[in-house]
């Protein structure tokens, strides 16, 4: 292998791809037209997903071996549809980051995401020392006029989410930077098991 291939690196996460359902697309769409004066920059519905695990720069030589070690995880579910439950905000109270969706029983995703870390291990990349919080990124916030607004709109809202949504792949990803929004390519996919 040459010295420029050893070197490149790619940008690099291992999630589970979303599917929106019209309740979730609809509540963006409330969303983006209540803060449309405020800095925040909406994930496209065609990029959701619930990321398990994000690596940032990983070589491309150690792809294969990632590729091979998130293949042998043990226990890939069964595809299996979960119900959001509402919608919240990370960060300060005072500088609010991310615009979350939840779920109401996050336990396949919990017990996948300790799987994929048992798994990235064996390639020597460490846990995170974090906790982990099952979650789709809704927007993330750049900057806002009216937190008192933007709070209260997130708590009239978050009762309405209550969606199904099916789970049926881990995917790992390429995520691509550009002036725009990221593009993520599929690195390897492993499908969840049929029931």
């Amino acid at each position: 292998m040459s010295l420029e291939m050893e070197n490149q690196y790619y940008r690099t996460f291992v999630g589970i791809p979303v599917r929106p359902g019209p309740g979730l697309l609809s509540l963006r769409d409330e969303l983006m037209a209540s803060f449309e004066k405020e800095r925040i920059s909406w994930v496209q519905p065609g990029l959701f997903h619930i990321t398990l695990r994000f690596l940032g720069d990983t070589r491309t030589s150690s792809l294969s071996m990632i590729r091979e070690t998130l293949r042998d995880v043990e226990n890939i579910p069964p595809e299996t549809e979960i119900h959001f439950d509402g919608i919240g905000s990370f960060g300060p109270r005072k500088g609010p980051r991310v615009i979350w969706a939840g779920f109401e029983d996050a336990e396949l995703i919990d017990t996948l995401k300790r799987e994929v870390d048992l798994a990235l291990e064996k390639c020597g990349i460490p846990c995170e020392e974090f906790s982990f919080n099952a979650h789709l990124t809704l927007g993330r916030v750049r900057g806002l006029k009216d937190l008192e607004a933007y709070y209260e709109k997130l708590k009239r809202l978050s009762p309405q989410l209550k969606e199904p949504v099916l789970l049926d792949r881990m995917v790992f990803y390429r995520s691509i930077l550009g002036s725009g929004a990221p593009r993520y390519s599929t690195l390897e996919e492993y499908p969840f098991k049929n029931k």
